[in-house]
């Protein structure tokens, strides 16, 4: 039997919320957002965001879901840690909090994770029993799903990709997260321009003259080579079926794909160098659907 069900994704600078039933999950009945506030106020405007999608569901909601940035316990529904980009976020009680402000039962997973669990379920993943799903963004995250549910983790960081070591445009061993990233390809693009200190362009800024612009060309290429390089043989170390790919640089098609795969195919161990390398399919509404499907059916 359809039941209804709230899908939130939390994220630096927005919430967005949507309702979802759960026999059409890839599709947003209703959708609210606003502004991220500090952290001390989040679940209060987290309570306030969601109210007009609780009161006028068709159906009573109990549950929702939501994506969260940091390292997640999900079995506590706790942040363990958090990056610098949202002070005071680090050791909240997610869980209990939103479970106190709402009265609804909470599923909470890192918000990349849970992004992922969505694409490989219901998106370009769902015909595989292990897909990773590489979200390259602002940053890089990942997400490694099996048999249609999130890989379990002992300190809740499988998937986690932003600290894998790569070669960057210099061919120095580099973070992915530094030359893979939006940001970090804008930074990469600022230092072979020449130029010192932070980048004065953002990589979206550099990609609307991208056509025209050679250098542009050789840093996302050769960008992507080196990531398809580092990638392979993380998949190597935990076996996989398919790899998908998504986030704003993702989701640029061929430009990253064809080098991604080119250099997968040719450092990948045997046979992993045939798997299937896909872009993400569910567009603007994949986190709210991601987090949506942390609700147990």
């Amino acid at each position: 039997m359809s039941s209804h069900v709230i899908g939130i994704d939390l994220g630096g600078t927005k919430i967005a919320a949507g309702l979802i039933a759960t026999d059409r999950p890839t599709e947003v009945i209703q959708q609210v957002r606003t502004a991220t506030p500090a952290a001390s106020q989040i679940i209060p405007t987290i309570a306030e965001l969601i109210a007009p999608l609780i009161d006028t569901s068709p159906q009573p909601i109990h549950a929702l879901g939501i994506g969260a940035p940091g390292v997640i316990d999900p079995a506590r529904g706790t942040v363990v840690s958090a990056g610098p980009t949202m002070p005071g976020w680090a050791g909240t009680p997610l869980r209990e909090q939103l479970h106190a402000a709402t009265g609804l039962e909470v599923h909470v997973a890192n918000d990349v994770r849970a992004l992922g669990l969505g694409e490989s379920r219901y998106g370009a993943g769902a015909r595989y029993g292990r897909t990773l799903f590489l979200s390259l963004g602002t940053g890089v995250g990942g997400a490694l799903v099996i048999d249609g549910q999130l890989a379990s983790s002992p300190h809740f960081t499988a998937g986690e990709l932003r600290r894998v070591i790569g070669r960057g445009f210099d061919g120095t061993a580099t973070p992915i997260e530094e030359f893979a990233s939006g940001t970090g390809l804008a930074a990469t693009y600022h230092r072979a321009a020449g130029h010192s200190g932070p980048a004065t362009r953002s990589w979206r800024e550099i990609m609307a003259d991208y056509e025209q612009d050679d250098l542009a060309q050789r840093v996302l290429k050769r960008c992507m080579l080196n990531l398809g390089e580092a990638i392979a043989g993380l998949a190597s170390a935990i076996d996989i079926d398919a790899i998908v790919l998504g986030g704003g640089v993702g989701s640029l098609g061929d430009v990253v794909l064809c080098p991604f795969k080119r250099a997968f195919r040719t450092y990948a161990l045997q046979p992993l160098d045939t798997i299937d390398i896909l872009p993400a399919q569910l567009g603007q509404a994949a986190p709210i659907i991601g987090a949506a499907a942390l609700v147990p059916a």
